[in-house]
């Protein structure tokens, strides 16, 4: 049976019913399959039970890749193993949940350099609280990053607002640290168990800090590579465009790439 077939929606309520009962709490999938999947599975279901089939229905958007469709037949799938051999988990996390779960994501090719800024800036800031005060224990109390994270979720799981509130909070805190104000060691602890929750913040601040550092120190690119790249740039600008080819193909056997523009160049690790 086809997908989208009404045996498909027969089997999909037959394998529920099996596992939950006659009613499910929530029942989730992509936002292309409301119609005709998942309309078809109520009808089915409710007709035969007489009970309402799901009580919350949750509907993701589709993931774009640099605007385009994420799939396999146009090759521009992004595997999660992938990214985490790049980004820290929170990295990852932060750039996913600043989009609300509802909302189609485009993953440009920038989203997870500038979620690593963020989250590297806030880990310095919590590494700078952990390297002054002992950060030990939890708070006793709540305060108001607690309630507005809470609130803020309990609106539809309304993560890009969660995430609204940390600019504020690390902006606050920065200013007491540099201020001696030792009270900066309760939003500490608030900081860290609001977000938790989300997965933010969970780790070491230091090794945070250590995996962003040593990414970039990877990342770097050899003085051998910029001196390729510096002499290409001349032979082109002197038209000598065999010595210029030359060049690239060399800098290319290194694993790199030259992108040109009218202002320069930029030399991209494969």
């Amino acid at each position: 049976w086809g997908k989208g077939r009404p045996g498909w929606h027969i089997e999909c309520s037959t394998m529920n019913m099996a596992a939950f009962g006659d009613q499910i709490d929530i029942h989730g999938g992509g936002r292309d399959l409301i119609f005709p999947h998942h309309e078809n599975e109520i009808a089915q279901t409710e007709a035969l039970t007489g009970k309402q089939f799901a009580r919350y229905w949750i509907h993701n958007g589709l993931i774009k890749v640099n605007g385009q469709k994420m799939s396999k037949s146009l090759g521009n799938s992004i595997i999660l193993e992938d990214l985490r051999k790049k980004y820290h988990p929170e990295v990852v996390k932060f750039a996913l949940l600043q989009n609300s779960y509802r909302s189609d994501i485009n993953l440009t090719d920038d989203i997870f350099e500038q979620a690593e800024k963020h989250i590297q800036g806030f880990h310095q800031i919590l590494a700078q609280i952990e390297a002054k005060y002992v950060a030990n224990g939890s708070s006793k109390t709540k305060n108001d990053y607690d309630e507005k994270v809470l609130q803020a979720l309990n609106d539809d799981f309304n993560t890009p607002k969660a995430l609204s509130y940390l600019y504020d909070i690390f902006k606050q805190m920065s200013k007491k640290l540099a201020n001696d104000d030792n009270s900066v060691l309760e939003d500490y602890h608030h900081v860290k168990e609001a977000y938790k929750i989300l997965g933010l913040f969970i780790n070491d601040s230091q090794s945070v800090l250590e995996f962003i550092k040593n990414k970039h120190a990877a990342d770097e690119i050899p003085a051998e590579v910029k001196t390729l790249a510096a002499e290409r740039w001349s032979a082109k600008q002197s038209k000598d465009f065999a010595k210029a080819d030359q060049l690239r193909q060399q800098i290319l056997g290194l694993g790199y790439t030259i992108k040109d523009s009218k202002d320069g160049f930029e030399i991209i690790k494969n």
